[in-house]
């Protein structure tokens, strides 16, 4: 039976060494081509940076030359003078069905209510060529003033208003008619833009519940 002893101390065991030549060339190649691999690698993320800027710069200066071309566009059009009068008439006609509301508003928080269901049947009964301008409200009857286009609207728009629940227990009938020639008439400064179409003929109308007092005015 044989045995191995070994007779040197730990001492004198060879070590590796860290600081020889070989290993730090080894290690000094490594970080090399780590140093290298990594400045590629940005290299070519900025490169690809730079392409997108390009691109990016090139969509906006297309946005701006659109953004210059319809701003040209735009200045070099003029309002249609055409469309000032309607457009006048349109906010003369909300502020006058304003004024209407806010009369019935008052007059029901002092008369205990009632006009609203009023102002609701008017609102149902609308006829192309009819338009009312001026209301007379109170509980013992209506009056209205309004405009016609075609004269012979009045029967049926009546017809209507005399068949509405809103109306349930009143009967309109027709006080006076005339017709009116804007080409002819003289400018009135109390009169709206709203009151009529200009240039067209007109007749102006007023109804009134059968056996009613005078009505207190719309202001």
């Amino acid at each position: 039976m044989s045995q191995q002893i070994n007779l040197l101390l730990p001492e004198l065991r060879p070590r590796f060494d860290w600081l020889a030549l070989p290993v730090v060339a080894g290690a000094a190649l490594v970080a090399l081509v780590l140093l290298l691999a990594v400045a590629q690698s940005q290299s070519m993320r900025v490169a690809q940076l730079k392409a997108e800027e390009a691109m990016l710069n090139g969509q906006l200066l297309n946005l701006q030359q659109q953004v210059q071309a319809l701003g040209q566009v735009l200045g070099n059009r003029q309002p249609n003078a055409a469309l000032l009068p309607e457009l006048e008439y349109a906010k003369t006609g909300i502020a006058q069905r304003q004024e209407v509301l806010d009369f019935i508003e008052r007059r029901d928080k002092n008369q205990g209510g009632g006009f609203f269901k009023v102002l609701q049947g008017f609102s149902r009964q609308t006829l192309d060529g009819v338009w009312l301008v001026d209301f007379g409200l109170s509980p013992d009857g209506i009056e209205i003033r309004g405009r016609l286009l075609d004269p012979a609207l009045l029967p049926t728009y009546i017809a209507r208003l005399n068949a509405d629940t809103a109306f349930a227990g009143r009967r309109f009938a027709a006080l006076e008619m005339k017709g009116v020639d804007p080409a002819a008439e003289k400018p009135d400064a109390d009169r709206t833009v709203a009151a009529k179409p200009v240039g067209k003929r007109y007749t102006e109308f007023a109804l009134r519940t059968e056996s009613a007092p005078p009505l207190e005015k719309t202001p």
